[in-house]
């Protein structure tokens, strides 16, 4: 579950109580939360990192593409989601 990546990750980490972490960074870098192996290491880097070590450790199953949808309000209401 990642608290910010959607309304219903969002609203699952509420009503368990779960905190709200940033993992990446204004800048795109990751923050100590997202794993202290990372931090400093751009995102999409730190993507290649993570799915080798999962393949080194034979937890990797596969790659798979997906569009990706930021939900904009064209009236500048609140992001629903922290960011």
């Amino acid at each position: 579950v990642t608290p910010g990546h959607s309304p219903a990750d969002l609203a699952l980490a509420q009503a368990h109580g779960l905190p709200l972490l940033s993992v990446i960074g204004d800048d795109g870098t990751m923050c100590p939360p997202g794993g202290g192996w990372l931090q400093g290491v751009h995102r999409f880097v730190a993507r290649e990192k993570v799915v080798a070590a999962l393949a080194e450790r034979g937890l990797y199953r596969a790659t798979q593409d997906h569009a990706m949808t930021l939900p904009m309000c064209r009236y500048r209401c609140p992001h629903p989601v922290p960011l």
